[in-house]
């Protein structure tokens, strides 16, 4: 190093500053990136937050459509006993 002139000789300071500026850099980089997956992160726990939430609710519309179809179950059967009494009636009419 001695023997390059003043121009090419490196000063430690400025090699420092150097060293410093681009360890901030890839610092700042690597925060970025971990911001980004934590904005993934949330963003994942949000839409599964979602997708519990629309499941709770199909849960309640399949509770409440089974009661309705029992409740057609039933009206069908009581439905069926009356035609079939009435039918009954008209068959022992007629014999009459």
């Amino acid at each position: 190093m001695k023997n390059l002139p003043e121009a090419r000789r490196s000063n430690p300071i400025i090699s420092g500053l150097i060293k410093a500026v681009f360890d901030i850099v890839n610092h700042f980089i690597r925060d970025l990136d971990n911001l980004r997956k934590i904005k993934k992160i949330d963003r994942f726990s949000e839409e599964f937050s979602t997708l519990e939430h629309l499941m709770l609710r199909l849960e309640k519309k399949l509770e409440e459509q089974r009661y309705q179809i029992e409740d057609l179950k039933t009206r069908l059967l009581w439905g069926n006993i009356v035609i079939i009494v009435l039918i009954l009636v008209n068959f022992f009419y007629l014999i009459k």
